[in-house]
């Protein structure tokens, strides 16, 4: 635990330090909130409903898709998770801390989006604080997972950044966090339930007591379950070192990640 801990340090302290991790964890987040919580609102009063639980779930995409998965792909091929490995570093900690540790300036970041939006822009304010951080917990975990499963099967950081991608870009256009789910047409509804954010979303309003919120206890059963499948598949998936095994044919049980949100799309929920 005490070698657990003094790594979960050093890589909280060097997102300080490295200015790619810097951007996309506090400057690049809080740039767009502040230009979305200054446009947005004046054309469309609505955004003031989902401008806080939509622009730090933007900031936990950020961080979680564009970031963790390259940063594992770059130390496998670059050597250094073989070192660790060397160094008797189990697998299991080097899925686990970057997660952590992003979460810890996730939690920054979040506070900092909240406070201004409510206090500057006049951002709707959780009904219920607690509901709305238990669902930021989960809807982090579930994230995380897929971006620590994107980090073990990708081959390449160019792959890597693909994979964001395909859930990033979904994500943001329609998954509730520039306008509410509810406009979209039944069928594009039905598409939005593949991505992780429209059931963080609902997650956000249902216990988080505000407005347009659905049934929350089947968003939480797709997010829970993802976050368990995207780790679980990460730790049998995950190599040390590129040339162990090439290709990597475990990268295809990948794709098993998507069940949970197939699952809710067919069934509407």
């Amino acid at each position: 635990m005490k070698a657990f801990l003094h790594h979960l340090a050093y890589d909280f302290k060097s997102v300080l330090r490295e200015r790619s991790k810097l951007l996309m964890y506090y400057l690049f987040p809080l740039a767009v909130f502040l230009l979305m919580a200054g446009l947005m609102t004046a054309v469309n009063p609505f955004f003031k409903e989902t401008m806080v639980p939509g622009m730090i779930l933007f900031a936990v995409m950020s961080a979680t898709l564009l970031t963790l998965p390259g940063a594992l792909v770059g130390g496998r091929e670059s050597g250094v998770l073989r070192s660790y490995r060397v160094n008797g570093v189990p697998a299991g900690s080097l899925l686990a801390i970057p997660s952590v540790g992003a979460l810890v300036h996730m939690a920054v970041v979040s506070v900092i989006i909240a406070v201004v939006g409510v206090g500057v822009f006049g951002a709707a304010a959780p009904g219920r604080p607690a509901g709305f951080v238990a669902a930021w917990l989960l809807s982090y975990a579930a994230y995380a997972g897929l971006g620590a499963l994107m980090g073990a099967a990708a081959p390449n950081q160019n792959a890597s950044t693909l994979l964001a991608q395909l859930v990033y870009l979904p994500s943001i256009l329609l998954g509730g966090l520039m306008m509410p789910a509810s406009v979209l047409p039944e069928g594009m509804r039905r598409v939005a339930l593949l991505t992780p954010a429209s059931h963080a979303m609902n997650l956000f309003a249902s216990w988080g007591g505000m407005a347009g919120a659905g049934g929350p206890w089947a968003s939480a059963a797709v997010l829970a379950g993802s976050a368990a499948l995207s780790f679980g598949l990460a730790g049998w998936i995950f190599q040390w070192d590129p040339r162990a095994q090439t290709p990597n044919r475990r990268s295809w049980a990948a794709l098993l990640a998507v069940v949970p949100y197939a699952a809710a799309a067919v069934l509407g929920v």
